[in-house]
Formats: C-alpha cells, structure tokens, sequence
C-alpha cells in the first residue's frame, strides 16, 4: 500500500502537465543565483558598487526572500511557497525606486514573469487528481 502511493506521487509529479512548469520554475530559480551571485561579487569589488548595494539593499533583501522561497516551493512543490515568492519579487522590483536604476528591474520582472507562468502551469497533487 505505501509503495503504491509513493510511486502514485512520483507518477503526478513527473507528469507531462508539470513538465515545463517544473523547467520554468528551475530556469528561474537558477537565474536568480546567478543574478544574486554576480550583483554580490561586482558589488562588493569596489567602493561604489558598495554605495550601490546600500541604495538597493531593500530590493535586494526581497529579492534574496523571493530566491529562498522560489526554490523551497520548487523542491516542495508547494504552490503557496511559490505565489509568496511572486509576491517578493514584485516587491523587489517596486523596491529598486530609483527611475535611472531602471536596469535592477529587469532581472527581476523577468524572473517574476517566469515564476509567475511556471506557478500557474504546476498542477498540484489535489488539482491533478480533479481531471
């Protein structure tokens, strides 16, 4: 009986449904690593990208929460983690306030686009099970 259930849930969730909802969710999760590893390295190599950093430390913050969370509710599957990172990331690029900084915004509405279809197209065990 368990292994039935174990293999019924690893059937659902390699599911042709959650296939490319499960590669948009890893292509934005890997995305903002990136992102996060490259804004900490350039930031923190000179004096001004210091200065930087401080101005966009709140965007930065969300933006660290949005990554956290995008990849608990990737590893999860968990959908309620993954709208709470939508929410964080929308919240990351209101924060970059700054119109001339217009450039920390891009990132992160591009992950919040693909986070934002990559959640909407992931069908959870309760949902998949209503077909």
């Amino acid at each position: 009986m368990v292994k039935r259930s174990i293999i019924k849930r690893l059937i659902k969730k390699n599911s042709p449904d959650n296939r490319l909802a499960s590669i948009l969710l890893a292509v934005a999760f890997y995305l903002a690593i990136v992102y996060l590893a490259l804004f900490l390295l350039l930031g923190l190599s000179n004096p001004w990208g210091i200065v930087i950093m401080i101005f966009l430390a709140p965007s930065l913050i969300s933006f660290i929460i949005a990554t956290i969370f995008t990849g608990v509710g990737r590893k999860k599957a968990n959908k309620n983690f993954l709208y709470t990172s939508i929410v964080f990331y929308i919240a990351s690029i209101v924060l970059a306030y700054d119109p001339d900084w217009g450039v920390f915004r891009v990132v992160p509405i591009l992950l919040t686009i693909l986070v934002t279809v990559g959640t909407v197209m992931y069908k959870q065990d309760n949902e998949q099970d209503n077909k």
